[in-house]
């Protein structure tokens, strides 16, 4: 990325911008024989637990979209299961914005992974994207993602941009822990990809109650499909809690360690296609 790009990117923060023309969806061949489209519709999705300043975060930029670029995206909000519901900030929201709100019943810990298999089975759209709570795509990101020519049977990561000096779930980011704006790798659970292609091979419902699972779906879907980097410019912003003080939750545990053994397990008995994926106990609140 050049010098006069990384200085650009913050110019986007609570930035209203206008939409440019862009393409309906369209299926062509491209010069490489593979089946490219441009995004007609596609659908969000958020999972939520214990983080009332993020989600108004989500909100608020989700309120500086265009009109036009709100009527092509849909977002479901998962509460799962928060002890302060979420309901009001959600009904609180813009009404220009197309949402659904959805809580799960059962206070699991690390529950995000059913979250995101139950909103990719109740998405309407071709096209789902999945982000954590604290990962923000910004107006002009959003807007050059309808602009670029994707690959209808790959899934793609987002390249990602830091803000505020790292907390305590940021300290393995290669940058410096005091740096306010930099560029990171992309995440595990931030994703784009054809709905079809989730539903083929969604997270393991095994991996819940602890930190972990990501690693597993991903493998998996790589075994299935290959994997893309967007371009620079349709990027995602992490905030750390430096920024906003409930970007993540550090009440819940993060030993790694039952996953670690669980996913051992599975795999020297061979048994790592996941089973029982949608048997969650959810309603629809808004």
């Amino acid at each position: 990325m050049s010098e006069t790009s990384r200085k650009a990117q913050p110019q986007e923060r609570g930035i209203i911008l206008s939409l440019r023309k862009v393409w309906t969806v369209s299926h062509h061949e491209s010069a490489t024989g593979r089946e490219t489209i441009y995004l007609d519709k596609l659908t969000m999705i958020v999972p939520v637990y214990e983080q009332p300043l993020m989600l108004a975060e989500q909100l608020a930029t989700w309120a500086c979209y265009d009109d036009h670029l709100l009527e092509r995206i849909e977002f479901i909000v998962v509460d799962d299961c928060s002890p302060t519901p979420i309901e009001p900030i959600v009904r609180a929201a813009n009404p220009r914005i197309q949402k659904c709100l959805y809580r799960m019943n059962k206070d699991v810990q690390w529950n995000r992974n059913i979250c995101r298999n139950a909103a990719v089975q109740a998405a309407e759209t071709e096209w789902v994207l999945n982000v954590d709570a604290d990962h923000i795509l910004p107006p002009l990101s959003a807007l050059r993602l309808f602009e670029v020519n994707l690959n209808a049977g790959a899934w793609y990561r987002f390249p990602r941009w830091r803000i505020g000096a790292a907390d305590e779930t940021r300290r393995k980011d290669a940058i410096p822990d005091d740096c306010e704006f930099g560029e990171i790798k992309p995440h595990i659970d931030s994703h784009l990809m054809a709905r079809e292609l989730f539903m083929r091979s969604p997270y393991d419902p095994e991996y819940t109650g602890f930190l972990g699972g990501g690693s597993p779906f991903l493998a998996r879907l790589q075994e299935i499909a290959p994997v893309e980097l967007l371009p620079d410019s349709v990027h995602l912003y992490v905030h750390t809690r430096h920024e906003v003080a409930d970007a993540s939750i550090l009440n819940l545990d993060r030993d790694t360690s039952r996953y670690k053994r669980l996913r051992g397990e599975k795999e020297m008995a061979k048994d790592t296609v996941p089973k029982k994926l949608f048997e969650h106990d959810w309603e629809r609140v808004i």
